[in-house]
């Protein structure tokens, strides 16, 4: 232990309670030393049952009496609250990353199409570039990596980011490479994937990827090289517990925008009406509209929800069952996946209602909610065959569309008009 660590001994129930600010949590922590120095704790816990998105929201540990992030629709404008210098969104940047995984350089955070300079044209649009335009968390040195803690205690869920691994309940599996190492950074693709006839791309200025099968996303995703993949369940709702912790809110649509939902036309010329990647490249970190035919922005990522549904890794349902694998290898049929509690008979869609939090990260397990209540997202669900997860929604869905819209009703086969994957890196071992 280093001079000066502070250690909290947390021994019984009762001192538990304590030490967690009554929230009665984190009982795995009982009769451990947990390391406290230098800690940030942004904590959110939702009562299942309120059905308002936002009352249902308090704020925990090192959130508690700040002000929420969201759009200020009636400026234009991104309203960061008291959320713009803290770790997770300040250590979060834009840059352009070789095929090799090395960063080549920083984007001007509010022009893409220029490097940090703020005058150099960028390759953000240039498809002869060897490589892809990244959102990059940069957990390195003392800036902390973005740990996370999921449970439910009685009617109550919570989730839990901080700077390090407060105890055992935090887990960095976003960070987690294949061969079973553990990262300093995360990279997301800034725009939804693009197909160069090669590999698909994170660039500006390109149409979407569709009609393809999840094989062909995940072959299409690996020929950037080493690293290079589809994206995932543990990077999915990661970002999406930074989401609702930074606007205290369960809508995520009210908060950030309601992406490119409404805008379908049934013409293959046209794209089936998908907007084309980079609409967003002169706004800044997190941008979006009240309306339904632009694009939303969130951490410099173009398309978390809207314009076309993506395909991840590490969330099935086979035979009804809901199954996650958190870190990699994936696969499509469930092999070495893990059981999260939650089974669905028959076949079926509806708004969220019920969701359970877990070490497997949130998940819905009842439906009856609508557009405006509990997490205002749909759910899709068919237990006759094995599904791999399409997130966000697409062009025709409207109000279903968000941070927790889940597709749970389509094999690996499934190839359509409204379903592509985008590519995400996992961060070079250093030589």
């Amino acid at each position: 232990m280093a001079s000066g660590d502070v250690i909290v001994k947390v021994a019984d129930k009762e001192t538990l309670d304590r030490t967690y600010a009554n929230t009665n949590a984190i009982l795995a922590a009982v009769g451990e030393d947990v390391r406290v120095k230098g800690a940030k704790r942004y904590g959110l816990k939702i009562n299942k049952n309120d059905s308002n998105p936002a009352t249902r929201c308090t704020y925990l540990f090192d959130a508690v009496g700040m002000t929420p992030a969201a759009m200020n629709y009636s400026t234009g404008a991104f309203d960061f609250g008291d959320w713009g210098d803290v770790f997770f969104v300040k250590n979060n940047y834009p840059a352009m990353v070789r095929y090799d995984g090395t960063e080549d350089y920083k984007l001007d955070p509010n022009d893409h199409t220029k490097k940090a300079d703020g005058t150099t044209a960028s390759d953000v649009a240039n498809t002869a570039y060897g490589g892809n335009a990244m959102s990059v968390f940069d957990g390195s040195g003392d800036k902390g990596k973005i740990w996370l803690s999921q449970f439910e205690v009685g009617n109550y869920e919570y989730m839990i980011i901080s700077n390090v691994q407060y105890d055992e309940s935090y887990n960095d599996d976003a960070y987690v490479r294949e061969d079973g190492s553990h990262a300093d950074k995360l990279y997301y693709p800034m725009f939804g994937g693009s197909y160069d006839g090669t590999r698909i791309r994170s660039l500006a200025g390109q149409t979407l990827m569709y009609n393809t099968n999840a094989s062909t996303e995940i072959t299409r995703a690996k020929a950037n090289g080493n690293g290079w993949n589809i994206g995932s369940w543990s990077k999915r709702n990661l970002l999406d517990c930074m989401l609702k912790i930074m606007s205290k809110t369960d809508n995520s649509q009210t908060a950030f925008g309601q992406g490119q939902t409404s805008g379908y036309v049934n013409d293959a010329s046209q794209n089936y009406g998908h907007l084309a990647t980079g609409t967003l490249t002169n706004k800044g970190q997190f941008f979006g509209y009240k309306d339904t035919t632009h694009e939303v922005k969130v951490f410099y990522i173009e398309k978390w929800w809207g314009n076309r549904w993506d395909r991840i890794n590490g969330l099935l349902m086979v035979g009804g069952e809901i199954l996650a694998k958190m870190t990699p290898p994936y696969n499509l049929t469930g092999k070495d996946f893990e059981k999260v509690g939650i089974t669905f008979a028959s076949s079926g869609s509806g708004w969220q209602k019920g969701t359970k939090s877990s070490r497997f990260g949130r998940i819905v397990n009842s439906i009856g909610g609508s557009s405006s209540t509990y997490t205002c997202d749909y759910f899709w669900w068919n237990a006759g065959i094995t599904a791999v997860a399409l997130v966000g929604g697409g062009c025709s869905n409207g109000d279903c569309c968000g941070a927790d819209y889940l597709c749970l009703d389509k094999s690996a086969g499934i190839a359509s008009w409204n379903i592509g994957a985008s590519v995400f890196l996992e961060q070079p071992i250093a030589a």
